[in-house]
């Protein structure tokens, strides 16, 4: 689930510091600006000469000839992509680029929201209405098994197929998808335009209740999300349905100031991490203020694709008594990263901490449970959110009479 839950600082390019060269040494004559420091243990050691033989097989026998920059900078890339964690990875400068127009809101291409499924897939998570993703006849749970032709089913990597899919306005993409509903392939065309999604949606259910949306947690959606939650106060509405299915997260203040709107003071979550070599423990809170009656309570819809910070909303407004959660188990992001922007325009993400809710609880690997486990209909699956009737959203009906029963 890439870029859910980034707290994104640009820091520039660090030098490391000269203790012991160890492995990397300057060309002779050189000046010594980079080197590395290592433990001198038998383990490290025997990992360095590895990496020695390693290299010198790459530089000596591959069949294409490597500068040493560019077998530098592929070490560079495998050391990110090789940790445990499935959220630390390299970013091209042009994927650094894209993700960084994503959380945005205002890009150009065919207006589909997309996540890492747990199959490692690329899937479509939601349709922007009107766009030329819903146009061109895709539908959610499409899974990417090609882009112009160029397979793309084994790359792990939405930045990556979203750079295929991307490009310039006016001009068309082939795209083959995984239908799982037909167990069968689709291929269509799309013409990519200017999109500007609309992270946040609200209408009024009843008299008291309403409904809010939120697809994604990018540039501005606490100031949409508290204009729509006075807006549908000022026409009466007390309770609310907040709609976070296929919302794979976003932006840790966006969510903050969300929760502080909606909270007194309370503590929103606990962190423990590292940071500069060493552990630390963090909060983060709430203040007294709140923008809404202390009576408002919250019906918070998710599904197997809510990850990350809409978990964090979700399980913190439970947590306080003040929601219920309807829909199926959640995907289970309970970390959060932070964005290290480098000299060349690339960038790498780094799970920097674990985040736990106000009972202490950790959903990393496993999610959220909800208090009413409701699944959708066949017929619904597939359809974006926004095109389902009443009879089929079953979820939000779910959510609309637990609502109604607290009158």
């Amino acid at each position: 689930m890439l870029v859910t839950f980034a707290l994104t600082v640009g820091i520039g390019l660090a030098a490391l510091s000269v203790l012991n060269p160890g492995f990397l040494k300057p060309a002779e004559g050189g000046q010594d600006r980079l080197s590395f420091s290592f433990a001198p243990d038998p383990a490290t050691e025997t990992a360095l000469s590895k990496l020695q033989a390693v290299f010198d097989a790459l530089d000596k026998s591959y069949y294409q000839e490597l500068s040493d920059a560019e077998l530098i900078d592929a070490m560079a890339r495998g050391l990110v992509n090789e940790m445990d964690s499935p959220y630390t990875m390299y970013l091209t400068a042009e994927q650094n680029r894209q993700i960084e127009e994503s959380m945005s809101g205002d890009y150009s291409g065919i207006g589909a929201f997309v996540g890492l499924n747990k199959d490692g897939l690329v899937e479509i998570t939601e349709i922007i209405e009107n766009s030329p993703a819903e146009e061109a006849g895709i539908r959610v749970g499409d899974l990417f098994m090609a882009v112009d032709g160029q397979d793309v089913s084994s790359y792990n990597d939405i930045t990556a197929v979203a750079a295929l899919v991307r490009g310039a306005e006016g001009t068309p993409v082939e795209l083959t998808f995984f239908r799982p509903s037909l167990d069968d392939h689709v291929t269509v065309t799309a013409t990519r335009r200017r999109i500007t999604s609309a992270s946040v949606a609200h209408r009024q259910l009843t008299d008291k209740i309403g409904y809010i949306q939120v697809r994604e947690f990018s540039q501005n959606v606490a100031k949409n999300f508290i204009a729509a939650i006075e807006d549908l106060e000022s026409q009466g509405v007390e309770h609310l349905v907040i709609d976070l299915r296929n919302n794979t997260g976003g932006m840790a203040s966006e969510v903050i100031d969300m929760l502080d709107y909606l909270l007194p003071r309370a503590t929103i979550a606990t962190l423990q991490g590292r940071d500069n070599g060493k552990p630390f423990q963090a909060s983060w809170d709430s203040d007294k203020m709140m923008g809404v009656p202390a009576t408002m309570r919250y019906a918070i819809l998710v599904n197997g694709i809510t990850a990350s910070a809409s978990e964090l909303f979700a399980g913190c407004l439970r947590d306080y008594g003040l929601a219920m959660l309807v829909g199926e188990q959640t995907y289970g992001k309970g970390s959060g990263t932070i964005s290290f922007a480098l000299a060349d325009g690339s960038a790498i993400n780094v799970t920097n901490f674990l985040y736990y809710l106000p009972s202490g609880e950790s959903i990393e690997g496993t999610g959220l449970v909800p208090d009413q486990d409701v699944v959708l209909p066949e017929d619904a699956r597939g359809i974006s959110l926004n095109r389902l009737t009443i009879e089929q959203d079953t979820q939000l009906f779910a959510a609309l009479a637990a609502l109604e029963k607290l009158d």
